[in-house]
């Protein structure tokens, strides 16, 4: 049985489309999560703490620097933390970019609420998480 997530688990939201964003943060919210949302890859950078988050959902297209480029720059500051892209862009060479990259998954916009929570749920808070 997963474990219902609580407000410690921040859920990072890199996106540089407000509606979607804003929809994201609400469907997080709403489901017990902590969740931050950033309009782009420098937003992020100066604001959140990736060593304190659950995850991070990434839009691939976000400008410079891309969601690719964010995902290796949390990394390096957060080893082993899990990203999630998203896109409206139906690429197959952006899917192969992402598993190169260590991503769970690429998932496509409109994201499916339930496919993104289910996916989220389903990753293990590490017992030494810093909260």
């Amino acid at each position: 049985m997963i474990a219902q997530p609580d407000a410690s688990q921040t859920v990072l939201v890199v996106d540089d489309d407000d509606t979607v964003r804003t929809g994201m943060l609400g469907l997080l919210r709403a489901a017990g999560y902590a969740a931050q949302g950033y309009p782009s890859a420098a937003a992020a950078l100066d604001a959140c703490d990736p060593v304190r988050a659950h995850c991070a959902v990434l839009d691939i297209h976000i400008g410079e620097p891309d969601g690719f480029a964010l995902g290796q720059s949390l990394r390096a500051l957060a080893p082993g933390l899990p990203v999630i892209f998203i896109t409206g862009d139906d690429d197959p060479a952006l899917v192969h970019r992402a598993g190169v990259v260590g991503a769970l998954t690429l998932l496509l916009k409109p994201v499916d609420a339930d496919c993104l929570l289910a996916l989220i749920d389903s990753i293990p808070v590490p017992p030494d998480a810093v909260r």
